[in-house]
């Protein structure tokens, strides 16, 4: 699984037990957990607070002494549906204030023998069916900050990955990083390495918050580097803005909206700040050397006011926090990651799946290596799917691009989703989070905002009433 937006402190995904959230509050509300509030503004009140972690439910681990024995078997079937790919580079040559996720400070002389050890990584399973067997349709390059390795050793990674990897004529090869250390040389190392898609974190263009939140480069750097970038013509370019920020307000936000806009980049994504109390920010607002950033109500209105000016410039809506201009930008790896499909993950702390099993590699990019050097892939931990998985992952897909096919779901599924979950569905019509019609839950706009919220809890909600019936039933 991608850490792209984790790394950023965003909303959206996350690999692990996420940190704990500044101001945060369990989800509650008079009618329980499950329910909206009432007789409160639904955009900016729905619930007591947000859920900050990519929504699903998960299975048990497998036995430390059995992961070899258990991946062998996952590695032996094939690969069948929706599949992607991803490389983790750990690397960041600064720790921005807002980064939970922030691991493995970046030296020059890091490149080549990362490149190597991830090289040699993508070999191990050479031969195996659940690597060769299926299309690959999207190869994400992420981190971390992919774009501080030198250009040659991202150009042999991609190389590699071509090699090893059965990619799919039209896949999307994304490469995430930072435009302070892109020059002309490693844009063009991506580019003949197979990159056509750029995934670049401006999160603002205002010169002082991106001081503020350690981030190289002023207003002017992005906009030439993405200029440059966008000058080949190869690629996908795609920037990423945060909403929240201490010091940034609705007008900023909109002012950073309006700049991605004018540059005419391929999409942009919107993303909310969290704040995570570990990070250098977290810390700081508490102990009050630094504005807090926006609360939920702010948050809210800037994220409708990002709808609005997205909508009303004619992008194209993605999922809740992903916007096209062209037809260039697909976002693939991000909205299948977030389903069902198969994951082959590789590089230090990456995450994957394979039929319904989530794994991970090692975190500590030392032992990541010593593995590898020693030919065994560096894997440590496996979670077994739960019952229904698949039937639990559509409806993650499904939400995440802001409705849902409940008809499609039980014809699937053999699962009635809508009768069962009908007394939840209609509390979250009354309070004004989704519409309901022909079989479908679309969300309203309060319902995107609180998007990962109803994912969530949905899930939960319709795995205990089926356990609730099984239980009843015996």
């Amino acid at each position: 699984m991608s850490m792209n937006e984790a790394a950023r402190g965003v909303v959206g995904t996350g690999i692990g037990n996420m940190p704990p959230v500044v101001g945060a509050k369990a989800v509650s509300s008079p009618h329980g957990r499950y329910f909206a509030r009432e007789g409160v503004p639904p955009l900016s009140h729905a619930f007591e607070g947000k859920i900050a972690v990519h929504p699903g439910l998960g299975g048990g681990k497998v036995p430390s002494e059995e992961m070899g024995a258990h991946l062998d078997a996952l590695l032996d079937q094939e690969r069948r549906g929706k599949s992607v790919a991803y490389i983790h580079v750990p690397f960041c040559q600064t720790h921005c204030l807002y980064c939970g996720f922030y691991s493995t400070l970046y030296h020059a002389e890091d490149s080549r023998a990362y490149a190597d050890a991830l090289i040699a990584e993508l070999e191990l399973w050479r031969g195996r069916k659940a690597m060769e067997s299926g299309p690959v349709h999207a190869l994400y390059m992420g981190g971390g900050t992919p774009t501080a390795l030198d250009g040659e050793d991202i150009r042999r990674i991609l190389k590699a990955a071509r090699a090893a990897l059965p990619l799919a004529n039209d896949c999307e090869v994304t490469v995430e990083g930072r435009l302070s250390n892109f020059d002309a040389r490693k844009m063009e190392a991506c580019l003949e390495g197979g990159a056509n898609r750029f995934s670049l974190g401006v999160q603002s263009f205002h010169t002082d918050i991106r001081r503020s939140m350690g981030r190289l480069g002023s207003r002017e750097d992005m906009i030439r580097g993405l200029e440059l970038l966008m000058s080949y013509g190869q690629a996908a370019v795609i920037v990423d803005l945060i909403y929240g920020f201490p010091n940034q307000g609705m007008e900023r936000w909109l002012e950073d909206i309006a700049t991605a806009q004018s540059l005419k980049l391929d999409g942009a994504d919107c993303y909310q700040l969290n704040v995570y109390r570990q990070t250098p920010l977290g810390q700081a607002i508490e102990r009050g050397k630094m504005p807090p950033a926006a609360d939920i109500p702010e948050q809210s209105a800037m994220f409708a006011a990002g709808v609005e000016a997205m909508t009303g410039a004619f992008y194209r809506r993605l999922s809740i926090s992903h916007w096209a201009r062209t037809s260039r930008e697909r976002n693939l790896y991000n909205l299948y990651v977030k389903g069902a499909a198969h994951c082959l993950a590789f590089g230090p702390g990456a995450g994957g799946n394979l039929q319904g099993h989530f794994y991970i590699n090692k975190h500590d990019y030392a032992a990541w290596m010593e593995s590898v050097r020693a030919g065994v892939k560096p894997c440590a931990m496996i979670q077994r799917p739960r019952e229904r998985h698949y039937l639990y992952r559509a409806i993650a897909e499904g939400m995440e691009q802001g409705w849902l096919d409940l008809a499609d779901l039980e014809t699937r599924f053999a699962v009635s989703v809508e009768s069962i979950c009908q007394p939840l569905l209609q509390q979250w019509r009354k309070t004004g989070l989704v519409e309901l019609a022909e079989g479908r839950v679309v969300l309203t706009l309060a319902g995107q905002f609180w998007q990962v919220n109803l994912s969530q809890l949905l899930q939960e909600y319709l795995q205990l009433q089926l356990e609730k019936g099984l239980h009843e039933a015996a």
